[in-house]
């Protein structure tokens, strides 16, 4: 049995950089880790990650229902390429950064879509391949899009979205964990960034150490 872990939160949340401290910490512990990211991991995954953030506004006609497809798209090209060879083999763990969940929570809580057809959408292009973990790195909507400016000095298509769309966007990634206290965990995005990371990793060991494998 191998695992996926996924890392979510907002934009500016410190998922990336958590999720990347998360697989180096379990590469110097042994294990057989995959790091993905969403959109993106695969050559369709990657040019869609530009026409989705697109930060120079050269699609400012994607409309938002173009843009769900868009992520089902690159997802389903993902579970394809990257994660269902990896999980089908033993004793591999994938840490990817954003999943089925981010969907949930910008198209549908952010943008008003059906949340029951998102999550069936969802269902269609993953199949069996669900999380085993999934760590939402909550913080408040101010620091989220203030740690983000700071860092790239520019904004995505995303970011540029009012306050309102944001918080709704955190209640959503809140209400989905807790609607599944067995796959969420919530940890704290204002922690320090080692402090964060530590109970991080405690949180994976206890998924991966839990499991029916021989990853341990």
């Amino acid at each position: 049995m191998s695992i996926l872990i996924t890392l979510e939160g907002g934009d500016g949340s410190g998922k990336s950089t958590q999720s990347r401290l998360l697989s180096t910490a379990l590469l110097g512990r042994g294990y057989n880790v995959t790091s993905l990211r969403e959109p993106g991991g695969t050559n369709l995954g990657e040019n869609l990650r530009e026409i989705l953030n697109d930060g120079q506004r050269h699609h400012a006609g994607l409309t938002d229902m173009s843009q769900l497809y868009l992520f089902l798209a690159a997802r389903a090209q993902l579970v394809a390429e990257r994660i269902s060879p990896v999980l089908i083999e033993p004793n591999n763990v994938i840490i990817c950064d954003r999943y089925i969940d981010s969907t949930v929570a910008y198209q549908g809580y952010g943008f008003g879509f059906d949340i029951n057809f998102i999550k069936q959408a969802n269902s269609n292009a993953i199949g069996d391949f669900v999380p085993n973990l999934t760590i939402l790195i909550d913080c408040p909507i101010e620091t989220s899009i203030a740690r983000t400016i700071s860092r790239t000095g520019k904004v995505s298509r995303f970011e540029t979205k009012p306050n309102d769309f944001h918080q709704r966007v955190r209640n959503g990634f809140i209400e989905l964990a807790n609607e599944n206290h067995d796959r969420w965990k919530i940890v704290d995005g204002t922690l320090d960034e080692k402090t964060l990371s530590k109970q991080i990793l405690s949180l994976a060991l206890e998924v991966i150490k839990g499991s029916d494998t021989n990853l341990q």
